[in-house]
């Protein structure tokens, strides 16, 4: 029996150590602390009698010492959940903090995609544009879009029917790509900051979270954007409608831009910046504006009638497009004929031109210009959502319909 015990005891002693090589040199502290090492202690010295502790005559020492183990591993176990819990907590901060980064692997995409059908709408629409500015600088020489097109061909050929096409597509690819990449990228920042505001002032999450980016901060992003497109743009639209308005004025782009800047300057190019900005921002706020808030409502309105809006994403695309066309030529026509008479007539003021034309002659052009505005409106959204798509981009609105059929 004493060498059965003793076999148990060493066991006993064994298991001991090992748990306390788990938990911590302060269990381990504990456990020396125990009468089981003193017992060991003497067994292994080989002493015996009636003065040595035997764990057979004291049953309840040995359930005192596992007692003191299972405090031991709850201790441990809830150190362990507890830096457990902390590890998740940061791990979900962090992927917060990546979600809502910024995907700024897209931004490059968005600034060709802008350029690209900018420049091709722009170019493919350049003899209604030649009309349009024909008919402003020159009231009643063309009774129509058709017959000025034309007029013109049969008396300037082909030329004249493309006139100013190079400064048009050039301007037009630089003015696109900053206008819709900068744009994209001006509300996406304002939308990740406005997030984190709202969940800053309610953490809970108790308050209705607002849907999408308020209408204050699209128009200061298609604001900044437009901008910055309408800078670059602005000396190759002086140079068209130089070209346009007075075709003797020189041949081709680069000959006419020598001769402005020669005879007025740099500055010459930059002429009737105050009249392109009232009429590039205004437009500019409106095409996307009236755009996204038209194909969100489109897209979520159909997708609650159990349409699969997949197939009907070019239809969408293409009411969109005709609404935010013809609001935005409407809201920016003043401005653009100030702009024609001005480039037409150097040195008259934004005041002078306004005088000169009247009321009513502020929309002189109108109905040629709101062709042309809703024509390339309309072709650009096309090709720009065509690319979004293709390079996995999600389009203005589509959002609405993933929502709802979250919903049902």
């Amino acid at each position: 029996m004493v060498a059965v015990s003793r076999t148990i005891s060493l066991q006993l002693l064994v298991a001991a150590l090992m748990l306390a090589a788990s938990v911590g040199p302060s269990a381990a502290s504990m456990l020396r602390s125990l009468p089981l090492a003193a017992s060991s202690r003497a067994l292994g010295s080989g002493v015996t009698g009636e003065g040595v502790y035997s764990p057979l005559r004291s049953p309840f020492v040995l359930s005192e010492a596992g007692s003191k183990l299972t405090q031991l591993g709850d201790a441990a176990g809830m150190h362990a959940r507890a830096a457990g819990g902390k590890v998740g907590l940061m791990a979900k901060a962090a992927s917060k903090k990546v979600a809502s980064a910024l995907d700024l692997e897209k931004y490059p995409k968005l600034f060709a995609a802008g350029g690209l059908c900018a420049a091709v709408t722009h170019w493919v629409t350049v003899p209604i544009d030649v009309v349009k500015t024909r008919t402003q600088v020159n009231p009643g020489e063309f009774s129509g879009v058709a017959s000025g097109i034309s007029s013109i061909y049969k008396s300037e050929g082909f030329g004249g029917v493309m006139r100013g096409a190079t400064p048009t597509t050039i301007g037009f690819l630089l003015q696109g790509s900053l206008k819709y990449g900068f744009y994209e990228f001006f509300k996406d920042t304002l939308s990740q900051r406005s997030q984190a505001a709202r969940a800053k002032a309610d953490p809970k999450g108790k308050k209705p979270q607002a849907k999408g980016l308020p209408v204050p901060q699209m128009m200061f992003a298609a604001s900044c954007a437009e901008v910055l497109g309408t800078t670059a743009l602005l000396p190759f639209e002086a140079t068209r409608i130089r070209m346009v308005a007075d075709p003797a004025f020189g041949k081709g782009m680069v000959n006419v831009m020598k001769k402005v800047v020669n005879t007025e300057g740099v500055k010459g190019l930059y002429t009737g910046l105050l009249p392109i900005m009232c009429k590039q921002i205004p437009f500019t706020i409106t095409q996307f504006l009236m755009f996204e808030t038209v194909a969100t409502a489109a897209y979520g309105e159909l997708s609650k009638r159990g349409y699969d809006t997949s197939k009907l994403k070019t239809g969408i695309t293409l009411f969109s497009g005709v609404i935010a066309g013809t609001t935005a030529s409407l809201v920016s026509q003043p401005g653009d004929t100030v702009l024609s008479v001005m480039n037409k007539s150097p040195g008259l003021s934004v005041g002078g031109a306004i005088r000169q034309l009247g009321p009513l002659g502020l929309f002189r052009g109108g109905s040629q210009r709101m062709i042309h505005v809703s024509s390339y409106v309309i072709a650009q959204f096309l090709i720009y959502d065509s690319i979004k798509r293709a390079c996995g981009i999600p389009v203005a609105g589509s959002q609405a319909a993933t929502k709802t059929k979250a919903k049902k």
